[in-house]
């Protein structure tokens, strides 16, 4: 399985855009708190999964300095966007080291003040795969699989608008979300639906981040193993999967019109 997105972000984006500063000091803070995002992301993509990590202990240490300056400063100034991106950081760090309920309490954190800030899908359905894959961890495979298709749901509404280009990184999120859905059927033993999404994530992978990318790789490797695994009682096969369209637990219909037309995807 593809590692899940651990989407580490330096500063807010699309529509959860930072508090405009009012002065030099509400600057000041805005600067400090980037930079210590910034400075703990770099050091936690350095990190290993070793708890005496050096970066480990940096990281940690600049994202609950950020937290406690926004918390400080929560009632003189607007900086929800940032501690959206703080809350989000401070998710990937508890992930990175296994404690995944303090991850957990973070990203919904995160997750609710991206919604109500109305950030961009990207960044909304990143979230939702962060938490879609602790529960995973977790074994509460029936709530990760709905975080699944909500990101899945988001991206295929950014895939189908006209007005919108999608970059590599998006397709990434995209496929990701398509493997993350079909992982969660597979762990409920919903193995046609499984296939499925397989097969659906396997073509938009294919077609848009080419035959040797690894989620294409990975997407194909699954998509066989479950398809394997299913013959026994299920009529799911290789060529089905067009059926996918019909499939709403799957994807939208946002999805589905990119892959038939090409027009969003």
């Amino acid at each position: 399985m593809p590692e899940q997105l651990e989407s580490g972000r330096s500063g807010p984006s699309g529509g959860a855009a930072a508090h405009k500063p009012k002065n030099e000091l509400e600057t000041s803070v805005q600067d400090l708190i980037l930079s210590c995002n910034k400075d703990g992301m770099d050091s936690l993509r350095k990190a290993q999964s070793e708890r005496n990590d050096p970066h480990l202990k940096a990281a940690f240490e600049q994202f609950k300095y950020a937290e406690a300056v926004l918390l400080a400063n929560q009632m003189e100034q607007d900086n929800a966007a940032l501690l959206a991106v703080t809350c989000n950081n401070l998710g990937c760090y508890y992930k990175k080291v296994g404690k995944y309920h303090g991850a957990l309490s973070y990203l919904r954190r995160a997750l609710k003040m991206e919604m109500e800030l109305k950030a961009d899908e990207v960044t909304v359905a990143s979230t939702h795969l962060n938490i879609c894959a602790i529960l995973s961890k977790l074994e509460k495979h029936d709530k990760a699989v709905q975080h699944a298709l909500s990101a899945l749901q988001l991206m295929s509404k950014t895939a189908s608008r006209q007005d919108h280009n999608m970059g590599a990184d998006e397709y990434s999120v995209l496929a990701i979300a398509y493997h993350s859905v079909a992982k969660e059927r597979e762990f409920l033993q919903q193995l046609d639906q499984a296939a499925l999404a397989f097969q659906t994530g396997y073509q938009v992978a294919d077609r848009l981040l080419g035959e040797n990318h690894p989620l294409t790789i990975t997407l194909m490797r699954n998509c066989e193993a479950v398809l394997h695994k299913s013959k026994a009682d299920s009529k799911v096969k290789p060529q089905a999967t067009r059926a996918s369209r019909q499939e709403a637990a799957i994807t939208s219909d946002g999805a589905s019109r990119g892959l038939d037309d090409g027009g969003g995807l």
